[in-house]
């Protein structure tokens, strides 16, 4: 695969994804939910990112692509089953899964999307092998990462849930839930690139820390965006705060007035004891993190867990992948705010 843009990647990625699901038809009730939910669209970060380690670490992206799809479904498969969770009605501007064709059908859907992936893992690996001859590539590697990153999304998926059920919630815990839930994935998709190109472990290394610290700031910059974020970064604003998420901004904050006997303990205290607050408080908890400078350090956590990705990255040689992987790192950190 050679192509000189982001949005030729994605639309490779696209393309494979309608070819791989267009061979399940059978049972319909099964593969239409699977179809609809990837019909839904997405920015197809994770395969991108699997496509570009792969070919800044020397190899084929082409014999990568079926992995790519591979992440790809998975990400959607934990999408499937966290809008259950949350009994969430709509995910990208459309009816969710399990709400357009039931429970039952949604939870297999994702399940067999699962199936999927691990048959497109194993094609992925049999192709680069025939294809790479310089370098020893180690299947077991691939489903090492691929399987790690699925248990350690469904165990930051648990932590995220638990955390809602109480109040004693450290910022270390934080940092350990966004590793495995937001983190984890990306840093799966980069190792899984490059263990398909045969990369040595510190190539392997460099790549998998660029896209974990990504992750890391990606989330804190998320957390940041849902209080502070324009219109057009696609949430209400506050929503975190409605919902009562321990996100780091109020864990921050219920350190920062440990002891006190002040307004903005009392407003940290009503958010944890109540899981959530009205609306209407929203601009109140703007204020109180303004003041405590919880606002400006989450800023600065989000630069320097983005320089430290980009640090990474650059430990490699300079390639047309590396310069496109840094064009998608910094799309991720410069949403509007």
């Amino acid at each position: 695969m050679m192509a000189s843009d982001l949005a030729s990647y994605t639309a490779r990625v696209e393309q494979a994804l309608r070819d791989e699901l267009a061979t399940y038809v059978d049972p319909s009730w099964l593969y239409d939910p699977v179809r609809y939910l990837m019909d839904g669209g997405g920015k197809r970060v994770r395969p991108v990112l699997t496509l570009l380690c792969c070919e800044a670490a020397g190899g084929n992206a082409d014999d990568c692509m079926p992995a790519a799809v591979a992440v790809e479904l998975l990400h959607n498969f934990t999408l499937v089953h966290d809008d259950i969770m949350d009994r969430s009605l709509m995910r990208r501007g459309r009816a969710t899964v399990h709400t357009q064709f039931g429970e039952s059908a949604a939870i297999l859907s994702g399940d067999v999307l699962m199936g999927v992936s691990m048959r497109l893992l194993e094609r992925s690996v049999r192709t680069a092998t025939q294809h790479v001859h310089d370098r020893r590539i180690d299947g077991m590697d691939v489903i090492a990462a691929f399987s790690t990153g699925l248990i350690d999304v469904c165990d930051g998926q648990a932590l995220d849930l638990a955390f809602m059920q109480r109040t004693d919630v450290t910022i270390d815990e934080y940092f350990t839930m966004i590793t495995k839930k937001t983190a984890r994935l990306l840093e799966m998709s980069a190792t899984i690139g490059a263990r398909l190109a045969g990369a040595d472990d510190p190539t392997t290394e460099h790549l998998r820390t660029f896209a974990a610290d990504l992750g890391i700031a990606f989330q804190l910059q998320d957390d940041l965006l849902d209080l502070v974020g324009t219109e057009s970064f696609g949430k209400s604003t506050g929503g975190d705060i409605v919902e009562g998420k321990r996100t780091w901004l109020m864990l921050a904050a219920y350190e920062r007035t440990r002891g006190d006997n002040t307004t903005w303990r009392s407003l940290v205290d009503e958010f944890f004891t109540q899981n959530g607050l009205d609306a209407t408080r929203v601009p109140d908890v703007t204020a109180m993190l303004t003041e405590l400078g919880v606002l400006d350090d989450a800023r600065a956590l989000v630069e320097r867990y983005s320089n430290e990705a980009f640090a990474h990255l650059h430990a490699i040689p300079p390639s047309g992948a590396r310069n496109l992987l840094e064009q998608l790192g910094t799309g991720l950190m410069s949403r509007v705010q």
